[in-house]
């Protein structure tokens, strides 16, 4: 094993203990000099400043790499490279090496990941060039959550990090990006209620913000846990975002959350909140309008079609290309080379940012337009083995373990949500997030595996004591 072999310099008993600081120091000094000449933007100066910093975590705190990137908001993280941050992943799973040693097997969970990740590889679609660099970004992207989620297994795995720290961590994150959104979002607007900064994907983190804190707030009350004075401010202040947010995927995914919430501990929060959600639905008509809206986004003009904004005339177009290339798929990037008047005719549909391409809207519609049968069936069993782990663990002995896996529970709805009625794997922030809670979850589930396997070897090899007792071997 190379941690076994791995020998650290003895800094005590050479240069390199003066030599390091003087090192540092003149490597701020630096950059500090290229931005003040102007060769560098501000951005980049803090990138300079702040990757060998979390180079370092990465190797001797890996699992401070995964609490940097709840902690901060997203609109910190998303201007990083995503190759940078395939770096930091591969340093922090480095660091992990030296001093736990790596597991690598199917029950870290990323195997369907990876699967994905080489079909993506050898599949290749013939598309034009523009086409090939965003599919390529995404594969990149892939890649970047895989390695995120490993990670996020071995700090479970190996118990270097609290569900409560990286809770908070989490919580934090999101209150930052809630300060930030009014002047970082594209709407700037205070006028109605209806054109809030916080509507649009910012009301994803919204309801992860209510989910964690609502289940927290319930499971510490029927559990007896000292609870936070901070849970309860912030359950309203998250609950009120995800409502003004007026999404109806998030809506869906906070009454789940009070229907989890109801069966845990008995109580009727979810007849409570469904029922005041109905009576909303009837009396204020602009909350009426999201759950049925009378535009069809010119993609149809039927019920099913008013419901999903047009998503299912979007749907059966791509189920078509997908059944076109039987079994197989048209090939990675196909998705990317469609536009709007490709599928509709007409400009525009389904498209934002200044980008031609189609968004999908269904993360399991899209590898199987790209890949076929072999893709969504791949990204069919991570979520099948993700569920098992979970309702193993919140059906399981272990009091801990069940508590830990049920607040993580709002984070994936809300992925498993974006996933099938808009685009997860696009969506960094939301994506990044729910990698690094199911890496916990499979990571948490080895660790029980692993804790229930010594007690039962404990229990074969008891030997009698003196005394006439048992001493576990």
């Amino acid at each position: 094993m190379i941690r076994n072999h791995f020998s650290p310099p003895r800094f005590a008993e050479g240069v390199l203990v003066g030599l390091l600081p003087t090192l540092a120091a003149a490597y701020g000094l630096g950059v500090v000099a290229l931005f003040a000449s102007g060769r560098v933007a501000l951005l980049q100066a803090a990138v300079l400043l702040g990757v060998p910093v979390v180079l370092a975590l990465g190797m001797l705190r890996p699992e401070w790499t995964i609490l940097l990137i709840v902690a901060l908001p997203p609109s910190v993280i998303s201007p990083i490279p995503v190759l940078l941050l395939v770096v930091i992943m591969l340093v922090a799973l480095f660091g992990f090496l030296l001093q736990e040693g790596l597991r690598l097997g199917p029950k870290t969970g990323v195997y369907p990941l990876v699967g994905i990740i080489v079909l993506a590889i050898t599949m290749k679609g013939d598309t034009l060039a523009e086409a090939t660099a965003a599919a390529d970004a995404m594969l990149k992207v892939l890649i970047y959550y895989t390695l995120l989620m490993l990670v996020a297994f071995h700090a479970a795995a190996n118990g270097r990090m609290r569900i409560d720290t990286f809770l908070n961590a989490l919580l934090l994150g999101i209150v930052g990006a809630a300060v930030l959104q009014p002047f970082v979002g594209s709407i700037r607007s205070f006028e109605t209620i209806t054109y809030t900064p916080f509507r649009g994907q910012f009301a994803y983190l919204a309801v992860m913000g209510f989910g964690v804190t609502y289940v927290r707030l319930s499971l510490n009350r029927s559990a007896g846990r000292r609870q936070s004075a901070l849970d309860v401010p912030l359950t309203l202040a998250f609950l009120c975002l995800t409502a003004i947010g007026f999404g109806r995927a998030t809506w869906i995914a906070a009454l789940w959350v009070f229907a989890l919430v109801s069966k845990w501990t008995g109580r009727k929060s979810f007849w409570i909140a469904s029922s005041l959600f109905l009576v909303i639905v009837l009396t204020v008509p602009v909350v009426g309008e999201r759950v049925l809206p009378g535009r069809t986004s010119g993609a149809g003009n039927e019920t099913l079609a008013r419901v999903t904004t047009g998503r299912s005339v979007l749907w059966g177009k791509l189920w078509e290309r997908g059944v076109e290339a039987w079994p197989l798929g048209q090939g990675w990037g196909y998705v990317e080379s469609l536009n709007s008047v490709d599928l509709f005719g007409i400009k525009g549909e389904f498209s934002s940012g200044g980008n031609p391409f189609i968004y999908p809207h269904n993360d399991f519609l899209y590898l199987f337009v790209q890949l076929g049968i072999l893709g969504f069936g791949l990204i069919a069993a991570y979520w099948f083995d993700l569920f098992r782990k979970i309702r193993l663990l919140s059906h399981g002995r272990t009091e801990a373990a069940r508590y830990g896996v049920r607040v993580l529970i709002p984070v994936i709805i809300v992925m498993f949500v974006v996933q099938l009625f808009d685009n997860g794997f696009a969506i960094g922030f939301v994506a990044d997030r729910f990698f690094i809670s199911a890496g916990f979850i499979f990571g948490l589930h080895y660790l029980v595996g692993q804790s229930e396997r010594l007690d039962v070897v404990g229990s074969r090899f008891a030997v009698p004591s003196r005394a006439g007792g048992m001493l576990n071997w």
